[in-house]
């Protein structure tokens, strides 16, 4: 066979097959998002809320406002890894590793907290920790295990740190969590994690309680 031809051959293949490969990664993607929502929905019932689009397949921002003490809002940031795209996948998983879920507390500024921790799955941010978290060389690290996997407890507080670690090792997959943070500067609660659809509920319905048990004496 002609080298010509056989290049336009596999070309065509490679083309019908990424189609089908389209068409049926993105009902995936879709599936997550929208079972997502619609979970996260169901545990934060908010009053009041707003989506954007980040990405039809890709992912969205959410803003949830609830009626609880102290809180304010809940931010929500999910990005998926694109499933539909056969030939950016392979560099998608190198470089965004896996499907990915952000919820921010907001508080009130005049809440108080009795001071910063967080905990840090090891590897998580490429450059390391002192790049990712402001003011780490007034603060004490150690190194922990959770799920047999190794985290950085970065803190000023060391009460509100154990809490932290108390509140992921109680959920049913604490692997999921990457970054978990109370910031008392920013007056907020910090979580980044996998996002695993099967665990979802558990992870979002965990960390609303514990945003509102860290200030419920106040």
């Amino acid at each position: 066979m002609d080298p010509l031809i056989a290049i336009f051959v596999v070309v065509i293949l490679l083309a019908g097959v990424s189609v089908v490969w389209f068409y049926r990664k993105r009902k995936v993607n879709l599936m997550i998002l929208e079972k997502s929502i619609r979970i996260l929905e169901k545990v934060y019932q908010p009053y009041d809320k707003k989506y954007t689009v980040i990405g039809i397949y890709v992912g969205y921002s959410a803003l949830y406002k609830v009626l609880k003490k102290a809180l304010k809002t809940i931010e929500v940031v999910t990005l998926l890894l694109p499933r539909q795209s056969l030939m950016y996948l392979p560099v998608a998983k190198l470089t965004s590793r896996f499907d990915k879920i952000f919820i921010i507390y907001h508080y009130d500024k005049e809440t108080h907290f009795p001071g910063e921790a967080h905990l840090v799955r090891k590897g998580y941010y490429r450059l390391g920790i002192k790049r990712a978290i402001h003011g780490i060389e007034k603060m004490h690290v150690e190194k922990t295990r959770i799920g047999g996997k190794e985290y950085y407890m970065v803190y000023n507080n060391r009460r509100v740190a154990e809490k932290l670690l108390s509140m992921i090792q109680n959920l049913k997959n604490p692997l999921l969590i990457q970054h978990a943070a109370v910031v008392p500067k920013l007056h907020r609660l910090y979580i980044a994690a996998k996002l695993d659809i099967r665990y979802l509920e558990d992870l979002a319905s965990k960390t609303y309680v514990f945003a509102q048990e860290m200030v419920s004496g106040q």
